[in-house]
């Protein structure tokens, strides 16, 4: 274990499953757990690399003894001051969710820069001026819910506004569905979602729900007549139920993805990713 982007990290080695330490990184798979430790897991070395570059402050590395080397090296060094912590694979199956675990294991600090929780009456919209925003209803999917992140951050997105029921973006899934774009991404968790979109409607942001059916303003299209303009918000619903009606009562207009007849709905995320991506082209190419 010397390598020389690692030598100033302080190595351990852990053989046992019942080792406090390890029982306590096994908890975090419930959000409870995670919430009383404020910590939180990401699994292989792409994510831990995106960790750093996010500049998220990590806890604890753990490493598979046979790989450790190996490892450390394809993460470009472990950052001066974090514990490493060597185990052996029957520790590491302990602490991953993955079926073919890359080896590396790391523990994250909550950050609000990551996810902020807020009342809707203490929301702020002003306090989001010159944020791009994207408006989740009930998404409880979390590969759906990482995979919107992933186009959200890859279109210039910046903010997430999560509605109840929306799945925890520090779970695992949502963190390996997004490819480490959850943690580039300001998610705000709200209690009521009717009364945070009134605010930004009274800001001045124009609010579009994403639905099966678009309407006369959209003439059917998948964008605003007129296009997007930069601070447009976007609202995607649960995967089954769609946007709530009291939500969709208040949207400035509804949205649409153009599909051959007689085909079902896209999924939340694809439907997220092509209206995305039309209003990335309308506030950076005019189209």
């Amino acid at each position: 274990m010397t390598d020389s982007n690692s030598k100033s990290c302080k190595f351990e080695r852990i053989t046992s499953r019942s080792n406090p330490l390890i029982v306590s990184m096994a908890k975090l798979g419930q959000k409870k757990h995670r919430d009383e430790a404020g910590l939180f897991l990401i699994d292989g070395v792409k994510l831990y690399r995106e960790a750093k570059a996010a500049g998220s402050s990590i806890f604890a590395v753990f490493v598979k003894e046979d790989a450790a080397d190996e490892l450390i090296s394809s993460a470009g060094g472990i950052t001066a001051g974090t514990r490493v912590i060597v185990v052996p694979e029957s520790v590491m199956d302990r602490i991953t969710e993955e079926r073919s675990p890359e080896g590396m294991v790391s523990a994250v600090k909550y950050s609000n820069s990551i996810k902020r929780e807020e009342s809707a009456a203490d929301f702020d919209a002003k306090f989001y001026d010159g944020r791009r925003i994207l408006i989740l209803d009930g998404i409880q999917d979390t590969g759906n819910m990482g995979a919107i992140m992933r186009s959200a951050r890859a279109f210039g997105i910046d903010t997430i506004i999560c509605g109840p029921g929306c799945a925890d973006v520090y779970g695992r899934r949502v963190m390996r569905a997004s490819m480490g774009a959850a943690l580039r991404l300001m998610s705000v968790y709200i209690d009521n979602l009717s009364d945070v979109c009134r605010k930004l409607l009274l800001a001045g942001r124009r609010i579009f729900a994403a639905c099966p059916d678009g309407d006369k303003l959209c003439g059917g299209s998948f964008k605003p007549e007129g296009g997007f303009q930069p601070f447009d918000c976007i609202v995607i619903g649960n995967e089954g139920h769609g946007i709530s009606d009291d939500i969709l009562s208040l949207c400035t207009g509804r949205i649409t993805v153009p599909m051959s007849e007689g085909q079902e709905s896209l999924n939340a995320a694809c439907a997220a990713t092509v209206i995305l991506w039309e209003r990335y082209k309308s506030e950076h190419y005019g189209i």
